[in-house]
């Protein structure tokens, strides 16, 4: 189940990427820094350009104080009871 998070763009503080190999290709990864304890993931690419064009709409959404929509998959807690 993915759930759908607003923020405004103000409240990105950096636009991180990560390099990585997957399979033998490079791949990119952008997170999005939104403070000291929270760095979310935003979305995956195997294609520099596709990467670089979701880059500079961030980067723009982020300037222009936009609202900036993210999908993030739910974290399910389980409790166990003990009898």
């Amino acid at each position: 189940m993915q759930i759908t998070r607003k923020i405004k763009g103000t409240e990105v503080q950096n636009l991180l990427t990560k390099f990585y190999y997957k399979e033998n290709r490079l791949c990119f990864q952008i997170l999005l820094h939104l403070g000291l304890d929270e760095t979310i993931p935003f979305q995956e690419f195997s294609d520099y350009s596709s990467y670089k064009k979701v880059y500079s709409n961030l980067l723009d959404q982020k300037n222009s104080n936009a609202l900036i929509e993210i999908k993030e998959k739910s974290r399910q807690i389980s409790f166990s009871s003990v009898i």
